[in-house]
């Protein structure tokens, strides 16, 4: 028997696009505050790899210059 009444449940669901950060190596820079504030989220957390679109190393440089930004006073923890 067909289950017929739960419908094609495949063609609904969409997966999220996010824009993708276009940045130089020169611009992952804890005193790019506008550029390291497109990484982070509402809680603070840092956006994924797969958000960010950035490489292994250059996630590592945002990382770094998020915390040194945090801990100079330029970022908050938590917005």
């Amino acid at each position: 028997m067909m289950h017929s009444d739960r419908g094609d449940r495949g063609d609904r669901f969409e997966a999220p696009t996010y824009e993708k950060i276009k940045a130089k190596d020169t611009d992952l820079d804890y005193k790019n505050v506008e550029l390291l504030k497109k990484c982070v989220g509402t809680q603070g957390q840092m956006f994924s790899r797969r958000r960010t679109g950035l490489s292994a190393q250059r996630q590592r440089l945002l990382k770094n210059a998020i915390k040194r930004a945090r801990h100079m006073g330029l970022l908050s923890f938590v917005d």
